[in-house]
This record gives structure tokens, C-alpha cells and sequence, in this order.
């Protein structure tokens, strides 16, 4: 088999809230899902991009000479512009931004390139039982290339686990689960006229797949709360029944509360945040639905905001 390629967004060490122990997270890019709350809308479009911060810009003309291709231009009104036919994103712009206001997001990697990075860490996935974990974007977005990472994750004798949204052909899921110890995945809404609503897709095979993983791997669902969106008790019931049918593979529910941490990504994406007026779950509301789930049997974890 030749070796993918794959394109990530970033990799984030010291993780302790994805799995068992302290973990590295790899952050894949594309994602089939177009949620209304995403905090990380430049791991959607399956391309590299570029994030302009305008408040860091000291318009410098740097990147206007270092574009070997014209594709960037600089006014006082506008700030930093990029002509999205004519760049080839190799990032020099970003480089050479002495104040750091460009920031390309996109790495093209290989397998093995990935498990020599994330092997740094390797002390501490013994030290505390960790590991390495896939998520995005959609690591099922790219599921060649995740599964021959995954593999080789598991010849270091890593723990290894990916966050998915579920919302794949079932061959690629499958795939991933021969090289996985854990798998996350996110429940946003059981009515699928609401989940189309909300993130662009139906949730049909997302319930299938959820309930294919609980069949042969420790499954974590996670809720993300979004006031208005899907926190009304009667869908966190429905989301507990369902839950409460997968079976002991189904380790718990996590209640993900709001948050706008990805508020200053969609600024330097010059793209509208559409929720940008909605507030955090109150912590007695989070309290509410935890209890409301805990009376289905599924032992959930509610998160502080």
C-alpha cells in the first residue's frame, strides 16, 4: 500500500481531556459538517487557508513582497487581502509576517512523518497511561491516511483514540476501528429535521455508526449544550434513551457546555459567527440534564464552562 498523505491543522500536546492519561492531539482538516457553533471553523474546507489577524497587523508590506505570485495585497481600509486563485498557500507570507497577523493552517504530512512528531511525547504516554489522539475537523474525512497513522500508533504501543462526528460510509469507520482503543463521538441532535437544521446533514448514519462502534469498541458520546440549539430536556432524553441501548461498550455521556472560544477565528476569517449573541448554559441548567440522563442508567459527566 503507498503511503498517504495527509493534511492537518495543528497538533496540540499536554491534552488531558481526551482520553485516558496526557495525550497528543492531532487536529485533522475537512469535515462534512457545517455546525452553527463550530469552534474551529478552519478545519472545515478540506485546503489550506490563510487567517488574517487584523488587530497584530502593523502593515509593514512584508507579505505583499514577499508573494512571489501577486496573490496579496495591502490597504490601510481593508488591511491584508488574498486572492484565493492566485495563491498557492506555501505560507512565506506567514513566515516572513514579522508581527505574526497571517497564520497559514494546512500542513501536508505523511504517516510516518506524524508518528516521529507525536512520538516526542512518548515519555508521557508512558508516564500516565496516554496516548494519541485523532480529531479535526473529521479524521474519517481522511481515513486512509488516519488508519495508516493509527497503525503505526500501535506498533509504539500507543493508546490511541479519535473524536468523530460519526457522519461516514461505515468501510471507512471501519478502517479506523482495527487500530483503535477508544473512540469519541458527538451526538448533536436525535431529531434529524433539527440536526439537519444545525450542522447541514442528516444524523441517520451518525446513530447507525454510533451503534456499530459500541459493538466492538469503548465508546465516549459527547453532547455539545448549545442553549436553543439542542438543550431542550425532552432531546437530552432522547439522546439518553438511545445511549442507554448501546450496550457496556458505552463508557459515558460527556455535557460539553458552550462556549464562543472560536469567536476570533471566524473574525480572521472574515466570516459571519451566527451565535455570537448566545450565552453559556447556566451551571444548574448542566446540572438538570446530567440528572436528567443519570435516570436512564448512563453515567454522564457534565462540564464546567
Amino acid at each position: 500500500m503507498a503511503e498517504a498523505v495527509g493534511l492537518i491543522s495543528g497538533i496540540e500536546r499536554f491534552a488531558i481531556h481526551d482520553g485516558p492519561g496526557i495525550r497528543t492531539l492531532v487536529f485533522m482538516k475537512g469535515c462534512p459538517l457545517r455546525c452553527l457553533w463550530c469552534s474551529s471553523p478552519h478545519t472545515q474546507k478540506y485546503t489550506p487557508e490563510l487567517l488574517y489577524d487584523a488587530t497584530q497587523c502593523v502593515e509593514c508590506n512584508t507579505c505583499v513582497e514577499t508573494c512571489a505570485l501577486n496573490a496579496i495585497s495591502l490597504s490601510h481600509e481593508t488591511g491584508v487581502s488574498v486572492d484565493a486563485i492566485l495563491c498557492d498557500y506555501c505560507g512565506k507570507c506567514a513566515e516572513n509576517c514579522p508581527a505574526k497577523a497571517l497564520e497559514l493552517v494546512g500542513k501536508k504530512v505523511t504517516p510516518d512523518e506524524l508518528v516521529k512528531e507525536v512520538s516526542k511525547d512518548s515519555a508521557f504516554f508512558r508516564r500516565s497511561k496516554g496516548g494519541v489522539t485523532v480529531g479535526g475537523g473529521e479524521p474519517t474525512f481522511q481515513a486512509e491516511f488516519v488508519a495508516q497513522f493509527l497503525a503505526l500508533c500501535k506498533r509504539q504501543f500507543y493508546h490511541t483514540a479519535i473524536e468523530t462526528c460519526g457522519y461516514c460510509q461505515q468501510a471507512k469507520l471501519e478502517s479506523l476501528l482495527e487500530h483503535l482503543d477508544l473512540v469519541y463521538m458527538d451526538i448533536k441532535h436525535m431529531d434529524d429535521t433539527r440536526h439537519r437544521e444545525l450542522t447541514g446533514v442528516s444524523n441517520h448514519l451518525i446513530l447507525k455508526n454510533a451503534q456499530r462502534v459500541a459493538q466492538v469498541r469503548p465508546l465516549i458520546l459527547r453532547v455539545p449544550v448549545i442553549p436553543g440549539c439542542n438543550d431542550n430536556v425532552d432531546n437530552i432524553k432522547a439522546t439518553a434513551k438511545f445511549a442507554s441501548g448501546l450496550g457496556k461498550n458505552l463508557l459515558k455521556i460527556e455535557l460539553l457546555p458552550y462556549h464562543q472560544f472560536g469567536l476570533n477565528t471566524y473574525i480572521r476569517m472574515g466570516r459571519d459567527y451566527l451565535l455570537r449573541d448566545t450565552e453559556p448554559p447556566k451551571r444548574d441548567q448542566m446540572e438538570q440534564l446530567r440528572q436528567t440522563i443519570e435516570t436512564y442508567g448512563v453515567k454522564v459527566l457534565a462540564r464546567r464552562a
